[in-house]
């Protein structure tokens, strides 16, 4: 390895030089000591390096002789690394270079790589964090350099030799070695000192389009068109004095149709057989590649444009101005970037175009304006998804348009503007003056970025205000509304919450949402309804912070992205704390009431109450005096005594049953609803009645399910409502005269979650005017009544989550259903529990 620094004493020599095709030849730029001696460790030693500092030293190094350089390595501090391959390129546009730059740089050097012109494709972008990479590139660079150089000086080579000894062979050596010269893939010929064109092969007389044998002999400046003939000269006498390859140069032919076609031609000097120098040419016609160049060259003056107005449109989005001033910055950027004095963004409803933001000195063009859009070049651009513009419209069919009668506008590009899915207006741009130029591609692709730029600025401001609206909403709303992450962790709460829970929001944010402490069973339902993306809805008993005990009704909703996983839980809770008091006063009344009724009841069955009484009473009365006799007697036998005894016993027990069934049906006591029998509540309730019912002589049939019916209720409330109802029977059925007097009381089930007893008479039915008031509070059709018996049988089923109706009444008897909740309705048993 051999280190040269040019213009200092250093010179570093670990091998010495050989000949120029066992050397590569490598120049660092700026590369910095430390790296150029890693790199050093790592390649062969058949690798020269040298040091250049100075640009004019990189010039005069690759002007002179660029053959002798292999590859060009740009360090990462040196300034605008670009421009100086820029540079390198324009003298040999195959030299490979190699751009060091850090991680973070080489990304937007490679972007800048892509639209600098000028550069050629032997260019590539490395970090400094890779050298062994480094080293690699280097070394494949700078073999395919070598290849390359040397596959051209072996096709200038061959062509020498041919050229040379073909003069020299026998006649026919020299035809066969002439028509492998004829054939070569590129164009090949050759002059004398003068430059009178000796040799020529087929493919060059097929680039220059020349016919068969017409140039031998001519002047090689004639060979090529007027404009060039000059140029051709001058390397045509440089090539004569050189003493080996000039860098190849570009000469421009005209073809038909007014086009061009592009001949790269690369001259050096040869030996003539006879020791007299010349000149051989060899051609290449790189259109294709001239042609390439050139679009690209075009397309990178494009996509400048382009980056500016995206760079100009990410300044405006970047201040602080609001969205009427941003819209009016953009309508400049467009004035300057198409020349043109007019910008306009326009609202289009209808027929009616509505001038939204304005640049422009013309009073009919301001903003707030409203134009018939049929009048306007913009009818045309709502219909284009792209933009329509022409620059002369005098000159064109437009001229026809009523827009150019009114305003004689001559230059127009303008596109719709889409928000959403649907049509917002038009972005214009006119003048009265014609363009002297048409409208190019990229200004059609700018006039459309702008637009999408408003459209999107537009999008953004409804989306915004749509969210200010929401925020607002959210934040004034009654009701308590907690947002947290998809653990549960609180994101937010409204100033709702605060004022319900006494907690601040700094003070809950970050913890577990309050919502989530509940019991386990209702956590992994709320849970399993996220999951499942539904909304779960519950009762929630809480403290605030002062400890007073509140209540919510909560919703708990997920909130999904766009990949439908959930991002946040929305839970809203509704302060129902008085309501739930209200309904515990309610229930408390309801209850008290409900006691009264039930006193009510029995002090109108006191006669019966008392007939049932009175048998135990009496039979007892009976055993007793029947003991006393026989005792009294002297003949009383201990087995006599002992059989009276149990019977008064058994009386009494009976008694005392009638005085239980009365005390627990007459007490205030807690509601408390439970599992129990439907037909134990039936059979309890007739045992308060069976006594009236025979007075009357009354038939009563009673009919079960077949299986036991269990249901979720509390029972004195029922027995309260199924008295009631059969008592109601049977004051019906007292004022029947008929022979027919029956009660009939039949469980059935209503669906899988109700029990229906249907109570049924044959009594003398409810008039059909006063059917509507029957469960009105105190409307009662008998003289000593209250009136309360209905309405509150009607409110202790509604209470148990049941319904009590009457299903038909007539002069021949009525009927009344009622329903009540099963036990095995999963509610009722976690209500239970």
């Amino acid at each position: 390895m051999s280190f040269n620094n040019l213009g200092s004493d250093v010179n570093i020599r670990r091998l010495g030089i050989g000949s120029r095709s066992d050397v590569c030849n490598l120049l660092f730029v700026s590369v910095a000591r430390d790296l150029a001696f890693n790199l050093s460790n790592n390649l062969s030693k058949l690798h020269r390096i040298e040091f250049i500092s100075d640009d004019n030293q990189l010039v005069a190094k690759v002007q002179a002789r660029p053959e002798t350089v292999d590859v060009v390595l740009i360090g990462a501090e040196l300034n605008n690394p670009l421009g100086w391959a820029q540079r390198i390129h324009t003298m040999d546009k195959h030299l490979p270079i190699v751009i060091l730059g850090s991680a973070a740089k080489c990304g937007q050097l490679r972007r800048d790589l892509m639209f600098s012109p000028f550069v050629g494709h032997e260019i590539v972008v490395w970090p400094t964090t890779d050298i062994d990479g480094l080293t690699d590139v280097l070394v494949d660079a700078a073999q395919r350099r070598q290849q390359r150089q040397l596959y051209q000086e072996a096709v200038i080579a061959n062509a020498h030799a041919q050229i040379e000894v073909l003069p020299l062979l026998q006649p026919e050596t020299a035809e066969y070695i002439e028509g492998l010269f004829d054939h070569e893939p590129i164009g090949v010929l050759a002059t004398d000192p003068d430059g009178t064109t000796i040799t020529i092969n087929r493919q060059a007389r097929h680039i220059l389009q020349l016919p068969e044998d017409s140039a031998l002999g001519t002047p090689l400046p004639k060979l090529f068109p007027k404009e060039e003939r000059a140029r051709v000269s001058k390397l045509l006498a440089a090539a004569n004095q050189a003493n080996g390859r000039l860098p190849p140069e570009l000469f421009e032919f005209p073809i038909e149709g007014g086009r061009s076609c592009f001949i790269e031609v690369t001259a050096s000097a040869f030996s003539h057989p006879r020791g007299r120098r010349g000149a051989m040419f060899v051609l290449q016609e790189v259109t294709l590649r001239i042609q390439a160049e050139k679009q690209r060259t075009e397309a990178v003056v494009e996509l400048r444009l382009i980056a500016t107005a995206l760079a100009a449109l990410h300044d405006i989005n970047a201040g602080n101005d609001n969205l009427s001033e941003k819209i009016r910055h953009s309508l400049h950027l467009g004035c300057e970037q198409f020349g043109l004095p007019i910008g306009l963004v326009s609202r289009v409803e209808g027929n009616s175009f509505n001038i939204v933001e304005s640049v422009s000195d013309k009073p009919r063009f301001a903003a707030g304006r409203v134009l018939k859009l049929n009048r306007t070049y913009c009818a045309t651009a709502i219909d284009s998804s792209e933009p329509i513009a022409f620059g002369h419209a005098g000159s064109t069919p437009w001229r026809e348009h009523s827009s150019y009668k009114d305003s004689r506008l001559e230059s127009y590009i303008g596109v719709r503007i889409i928000v959403g899915n649907t049509l917002f207006g038009t972005l214009c741009f006119m003048g009265e003056e014609p363009r002297r130029i048409p409208f190019s591609a990229a200004e059609r692709e700018i006039v459309k970025l702008i637009a999408r730029w408003i459209a999107g600025e537009l999008l953004r401001e409804r989306s915004e205000a749509h969210m200010r609206k929401l925020s607002s909403a959210i934040e004034q709303a009654a009701d308590a509304v907690i947002i947290t992450d998809p653990a549960g962790k609180i994101e937010y709460v409204n100033p709702s919450f605060e004022a319900l829970t006494g907690y601040a929001r700094e003070e809950v944010t970050g913890n577990k949402a309050h919502f989530l402490q509940c019991d386990e069973e209702v956590q992994e339902e709320l849970w399993t309804a996220i999951q499942n993306g539904n909304i779960y809805r519950f009762l929630l008993s809480n403290k605030t912070k002062n400890g007073r005990l509140y209540h919510e009704q909560m919703t708990v909703s997920p909130l999904k992205d766009n990949k439908g996983t959930t991002a946040h839980l929305i839970a809203t809770g509704q302060d129902v704390t008085a309501l739930i008091e209200a309904k515990e006063q309610d229930r408390k009344r309801q209850a008290e009431l409900a006691h009264a009724g039930r006193l009510s009841t029995l002090g109108g069955m006191v006669s019966g109450l008392a007939h049932e009484l009175n048998q135990p009473l009496c039979a007892i009365m009976t055993y007793a005096q029947t003991c006393v006799r026989k005792m009294q007697a002297g003949d009383a036998r201990l087995e006599d005594l002992q059989h009276g005894l149990d019977q008064i016993v058994r009386q009494a027990q009976r008694a005392d049953e009638i005085f239980m069934r009365i005390r627990n049906f007459s007490k205030k006591s807690q509601i408390r609803r439970q599992r129990a029998s439907i037909q134990e509540i039936i059979e309890t309730t007739l045992g308060f009645i069976k006594s009236e019912i025979a007075h009357n002589q009354i038939k009563l049939r009673v009919k079960f399910l077949k299986e036991k019916r269990l249901v979720f209720a509390d029972s004195i409330q029922i027995q309260q409502v199924l008295l009631n109802l059969v008592r109601n029977s049977v004051d019906a059925l007292s004022t029947v005269t008929r022979k027919k007097k029956e009660i009939s009381i039949t469980v059935t089930s209503e669906g899988s979650h109700f029990t229906k007893i249907v109570i049924a008479d044959t009594g003398c039915g409810c008039p059909p005017q006063e059917l509507q008031r029957l469960f009105d509070p105190f409307f009662t059709t008998k003289e000593a009544g209250l009136g309360v018996g209905l309405s509150i049988s009607q409110g202790i089923i509604e209470d148990h989550g049941g319904k009590l109706w009457l299903e038909n009444s007539s002069a021949k008897g009525s009927t009344f259903c009622l329903t009540i909740p099963n036990w095995r309705n999963s509610d009722n048993a976690n209500r239970a529990s």
